[in-house]
């Protein structure tokens, strides 16, 4: 009777743990609003990728006017 009891309880445990349904295709999920820290972040990666370039860009300004200047 143990036994059975046992299996009864491990089957329903394995059956709750199962993989959930897949999602409706006719429904894509929705898509998450971005968090406000995510956004702070966003900014601040932006802005230091601006000025990465902004520096390139001067760097091979200078180093264009150091070559003209060697000519």
């Amino acid at each position: 009777m143990s036994r059975i009891i046992t299996v009864l309880a491990l089957t329903g445990l394995l059956t709750a743990c199962g993989a959930p349904p897949p999602p409706d295709p006719e429904r894509p999920p929705v898509p998450k609003a971005e968090s406000p820290i995510t956004a702070t972040a966003n900014t601040y990666k932006d802005a230091a990728r601006s000025a990465v370039q902004a520096t390139q860009a001067q760097a091979a300004a200078q180093a264009g006017a150091a070559d003209a200047a060697n000519r």
